[in-house]
Formats: C-alpha cells, structure tokens, sequence
C-alpha cells in the first residue's frame, strides 16, 4: 500500500527555509499529524543536536570525506562514522551540510553503467523484457512494490526456475547526482550480491541467467553512493519476496 508521505528532499528543504510560502504551509501541516515524517524530521534536526558547543571542518573538507574515494569494503562503517561526525555540526556549518546533502537529491546527473561483477549468473542489461520469458507458461510474474519516498516506481519481475532466468523491468528511476541505484541479491542461505543498475531514459531493464537464479529468494534495491556498496547503506527503493516451487 502506498503513502503519501513528504520527500526527505523537501524535508530539508522546509529545514533551509527555502519553500514557498503556501509549500512550506502544506509541509508544516502534514508534518503535524504524520509519525513517519515526524522521524524523518527529528532524525536530520539530530544532526545539530549540541552542535553550538562542538567546532567543525570547513564543509568543502566535510564533502571530500563523506563523499571522496569510499573503498567498498568500508562503507557501511565510514558511513555510520560521518553521520556521527556531522551531528557535530553548528551554525553557518550545519546549514552549508544541508545543503550539499539536499544537493545529493539533483534532477540532474546520470548513472554510469558498470561491468557485471564475477559470480555464478550471466548479468546483462537489455532492451526488453524477452518476450519469450514473459509468455512462458512456467513464468512466475512479481509486481514490484516501491519504498516510501520512492512511490514513483513501478515495475515486474519475471521468474522461470525451468529456463533459470529472471527478468526485472523498473521505470521511474530519477537521477540523483551524487547516488547510484544498487540492486541486491538475497539467496535463500542469506548470502547477498550486488549489483549497479543501468539506467536508460528512466528505467532499468534487466536479465539474469545461470544456476543461481533458482536460490534467488528476495531482489531489493537501494540508493548508494557512487560507485555502489558492499553492503547496503543507503534508502531502500524496493523489496520483492520471490517465490519458487
């Protein structure tokens, strides 16, 4: 089930003070009566919790070590590091922090495609969902169910444990200058796999093939930063529960 709840983007944005009047109104009102997007608040106002008492970097220095040169093998522990790092922030400092992260949320910008890392399935990216999955009749169909704050996609997943082969198509995919959209492969033994999506005119269109597609047991997606993740670290996107007989 979908909710309309307020884009974490305009949540900053109504923080900077930077809405229209009559916006930052319907933000405020919302605001008042939604739990979700009460935490959502309260988690960005933690950032400037006793900030008056702490002395920052300068925010260029901030943005070269939150966003520069993140090995992949550390990224969920640099992560945790500098979101306790920027609770310290104060002032002048705080503002310029949340306006290099709201500036992570761009229209603009797009996602560079990637070489399929080596594991036990082809990974390809294609046109179209081939039509001979889609209409095979042993073809299990999965309607992608988006996260909130990402109510815009919408997509399937097509999965044939006969021909081992699952094909996903999302549309809705904006751009995000500083992120990339990071797929993730849950097995049935909890192991995990990832892997960037490309992104075309909005959308992704993929296929996987190989022995593996039959212990599939959840595809999920999440927003990373460039050049993806070892583990998940940022908004989840989407999540589908896959079934095999």
């Amino acid at each position: 089930m979908k909710h309309n709840h307020i884009p974490e983007t305009k949540i900053v944005d109504w923080m900077l003070g930077t809405l229209p009047e009559q916006e930052k109104e319907a933000v405020s009102s919302h605001l008042r009566q939604c739990a979700f997007c009460q935490n959502a608040l309260k988690a960005w106002e933690a950032i400037g919790m006793e900030a008056t008492s702490r002395s920052v970097e300068p925010p260029s220095a901030m943005k070269e070590r939150i966003w520069a040169n993140m090995e992949a093998q550390k990224q969920a522990k640099r992560m945790q590091h500098r979101l306790r790092w920027a609770a310290g922030l104060g002032g002048a400092a705080l503002v310029a922090f949340l306006f290099f992260v709201r500036s992570s949320f761009s229209d603009d910008g797009s996602v560079v495609p990637h070489e399929p890392s080596s594991n036990h399935y082809r990974y390809v990216v294609v046109e179209a969902p081939p039509e001979r999955i889609v209409h095979h009749p042993e073809t299990k169909r999965f309607p992608i169910e988006p996260s909130a704050h990402f109510e815009q996609l919408n997509g399937t997943i097509w999965l044939n444990d006969d021909t081992k082969e699952m094909v996903m198509e999302i549309e809705g995919l904006k751009p995000f200058a500083a992120r990339d959209y990071q797929l993730w492969i849950v097995y049935t033994d909890n192991e995990m796999k990832g892997e960037l999506l490309t992104i075309r005119h909005g959308a992704s269109r993929i296929l996987i093939t190989g022995e593996d597609v039959k212990r599939f047991k959840q595809i999920k997606a999440s927003l990373e930063p460039k050049g993806g993740s070892a583990t998940p670290t940022g908004p989840e996107t989407f999540i589908v529960d896959l079934e095999h007989e």
